[in-house]
């Protein structure tokens, strides 16, 4: 897959400078269109084969980690690449990840889910969540001190 959004400020976004009472951390998905990138909203439809690039805007935390599971129950980790830890995370407007992901023919959904905190947390706890969850529902058993923040696209089958 190829890269759609440079990685840093992501058009139009926002600036968040300082933690304000009501702003969480979320994530953004783009798709690779014919007319160029367009945002997608959470519950959009998406096929086999589209190519999306994730960005997350980490609203004061300083620490997070970006897993997916899909409707076969394949977990796939996005950021960090690697590592134990939660990565830092990049404060301001939102940032995009580096690589962008194509969508393969699993059924039913893809559900991204993005986990922050103020400190460092093993990515672990995430994945297991992630895997023990069915991903139909939005909320992971993660423990106190965990923010998430999750994003779902519908699959529909290829025309």
């Amino acid at each position: 897959a190829g890269v759609l959004v440079l990685p840093g400020r992501v058009p139009g976004a926002k600036v968040d400078t300082t933690r304000v009472k009501g702003l969480a951390p979320r994530l953004f998905v783009y798709r690779k269109a014919p007319t160029g990138v367009e945002e997608l909203a959470a519950g959009a439809a998406a096929r086999e084969n589209d190519v999306v690039q994730l960005a997350y805007q980490a609203a004061g935390r300083h620490f997070g980690a970006i897993v997916s599971i899909d409707g076969r129950g394949v977990v796939t980790r996005h950021l960090p690449a690697a590592g134990s830890l939660a990565s830092p995370l990049k404060t301001g407007a939102s940032f995009a990840l580096p690589e962008a992901y194509r969508l393969d023919d699993a059924p039913g959904f893809e559900r991204f889910y993005l986990v922050t905190a103020d400190q460092p947390f093993a990515v672990d706890l995430v994945l297991t969540a992630v895997s023990h969850s069915t991903g139909v529902e939005g909320r992971l058993a993660l423990p106190a001190g965990l923010d998430q923040y999750s994003f779902a696209l519908r699959k529909e089958t290829a025309r």
